[in-house]
C-alpha cells in the first residue's frame, strides 16, 4: 500500500505529462534553432560596395548629374611654364585687435593744452618715433591707444597730468608701394607670371615661393600666408591659371605607334594606348605597366589589366553586357608619366628562337643542307627475273650548298 502510495504520488497528473512533453519539445526546437544560429555566425555577406582601389586608382565616386563622369578627375597640380595672373585685394575689414603701426607709418600727436608739444612724426626703421621732450619712444607693433597710454607715462614726468591724443595719418606704406608695383593698364592690380624651370615665382615683398606640384588652392593659402608674415595682412591674393603647359606621357612596348604624347587636358591608360595606335598581337594587355615619379619623393609603378577592362561583362536583363564600372580602374595619366605595354609570353619565345637559331647560329653557320631519305619495301615478292628500283638497300640523296 505504502509503494502504491508512493507511485502515485510520484506520477504527475495526466494532463501535466502533455505540457511537459510540450514544452520538452519547444525547448528542443529553440535549442536547434540556436546551434543553427550559432553555426551560420560566422558567415559573412560579402559587401557590395566595390574594394577600395590602390594607389594610383581613383576612388569610385558618388552618384552624379553626369553619367559619362564615372570616374572623378584628380585635382591639377601647377607645372613649369604655366602662365598664373595673381590678382591683389586690400581688405577694407576693420580688425578686433585694430591696426598696429608699421615702419613708414605717419602719426599725428596733439597736446589739447600743450599745443607746441604737437608733432607729426614717421616710424623710423628701428620701429621708434623721436618725441620732443621725452625723446624716442617704441611705436611699431602697438597700436595708437597702446602708444598713447606709453606717452602719457612719458610726459608726466615733465608735465601734471598730460593730455594727448595719437591718430595714424598715414598708414600701409607697404600697401601703396606694392599698388604701384602691381599695377598696370591692362590688366589693373594683378600680375602675369610663368612658373620657371625651377618651379618657383616671384612676387612683390615675398620673394620666391614654390608652385610648382601645387593646386591652385595650395598655392594662393601660401602666397595670403607668407603676405601676413611680411606684415600685410590686408592683402589677400587670388589665383589663376591662364595658360597650361602641355602634358608629356611617354608610351612604349607593344603598340602600334609607341613615343611621347603631348596632352594639354587629362588621359587615362586605355586613353593614351589608343592613341598610340592600339596594341598589337605580341601584347600582354593584362600586365600593362604605369610608373609616376612626378611629384613624388619615391616612384610609384601599377599594374593594369587592359584586358578586364575591355572583355569585363557582367549580367544584364539581355544576357551579358559589358562591365563599365571597370573603368574606374582605368587610372588618369599625370605629366611625365611611363606606360609599358609588355610583351606576351609566345611573343617573348618567339624572339627567342628567333634571336638564337635565326640570327645567331645562322650568322655562325652561314650553310643551309637538305637532306632526304626513300626507301620502299614489298609484303609479296614474286620470284621474277628483273630486278626493280624497289628492292635492294634504301637510297639517300643528299643536297648542300650556301
Amino acid at each position: 500500500m505504502t509503494h502504491d502510495l508512493h507511485s502515485e504520488l510520484l506520477r504527475p497528473p495526466a494532463g501535466t505529462v502533455r505540457r511537459v512533453g510540450n514544452r520538452r519539445g519547444y525547448i528542443l526546437l529553440a535549442l536547434a534553432l540556436v546551434a543553427v544560429g550559432c553555426a551560420r555566425s560566422g558567415h559573412h555577406i560579402p559587401d557590395a560596395s566595390p574594394a577600395e582601389p590602390p594607389d594610383l586608382f581613383q576612388p569610385f565616386p558618388q552618384a552624379t548629374a553626369l553619367p559619362q563622369a564615372l570616374a572623378e578627375r584628380p585635382p591639377y597640380r601647377l607645372n613649369v611654364s604655366d602662365v598664373l595672373e595673381i590678382i591683389y585685394q586690400v581688405k577694407a575689414e576693420p580688425t578686433a585687435k585694430g591696426y598696429r603701426l608699421k615702419i613708414e607709418d605717419v602719426i599725428q600727436i596733439t597736446f589739447p593744452y600743450q599745443t607746441r608739444l604737437g608733432q607729426e612724426l614717421v616710424v623710423q626703421s628701428d620701429g621708434r618715433v623721436n618725441c620732443l621732450l621725452v625723446g624716442p619712444q617704441q611705436a611699431m607693433t602697438l597700436t595708437t591707444t597702446e602708444l598713447e597710454q606709453n606717452l602719457r607715462v612719458a610726459y608726466a614726468k615733465y608735465i601734471r597730468h598730460p593730455e594727448l591724443t595719437v591718430t595714424a595719418k598715414s598708414a600701409n606704406k607697404k600697401i601703396e608701394e606694392l599698388k604701384k608695383a602691381i599695377t598696370t593698364a591692362p590688366r589693373g592690380q594683378s600680375r602675369l607670371i610663368p612658373i620657371k624651370p625651377d618651379g618657383t615665382i616671384d612676387l612683390p615683398y615675398i620673394g620666391e615661393v614654390l608652385a610648382y606640384g601645387k593646386t591652385v588652392k595650395d598655392l594662393r593659402a601660401e602666397l595670403n600666408q607668407r603676405y601676413v608674415e611680411a606684415e600685410l595682412e590686408e592683402v589677400e591674393v587670388t589665383v589663376q591659371t591662364l595658360e597650361f603647359a602641355p602634358r608629356r606621357i611617354y608610351v612604349f612596348g607593344e603598340v602600334f605607334a609607341p613615343g611621347m604624347l603631348q596632352m594639354s587636358g587629362p588621359i587615362s591608360v586605355v586613353q593614351a594606348i589608343a592613341s598610340c595606335g592600339g596594341y598589337n598581337h605580341r601584347a600582354d594587355t593584362t600586365n600593362v605597366l604605369v610608373v609616376r615619379r612626378k611629384y613624388l619623393p619615391i616612384p610609384q609603378a601599377l599594374i593594369v589589366d587592359v584586358n578586364e577592362l575591355m572583355t569585363g561583362r557582367k549580367p544584364g536583363p539581355d544576357g551579358l553586357v559589358p562591365h563599365g564600372e571597370q573603368f574606374r580602374f582605368d587610372p588618369w595619366l599625370q605629366d611625365e608619366d611611363v606606360v609599358w605595354v609588355p610583351p606576351s609570353g609566345l611573343a617573348q619565345v618567339t624572339d627567342w628562337i628567333d634571336l638564337v637559331f635565326a640570327r645567331g647560329v645562322r650568322q655562325i653557320l652561314p650553310v643551309s643542307g637538305i637532306v632526304g631519305m626513300n626507301f620502299g619495301y614489298n609484303i609479296y615478292n614474286a620470284p621474277s627475273s628483273f630486278r626493280s628500283k624497289t628492292t635492294g638497300p634504301p637510297r639517300i640523296n643528299t643536297q648542300i650548298g650556301p
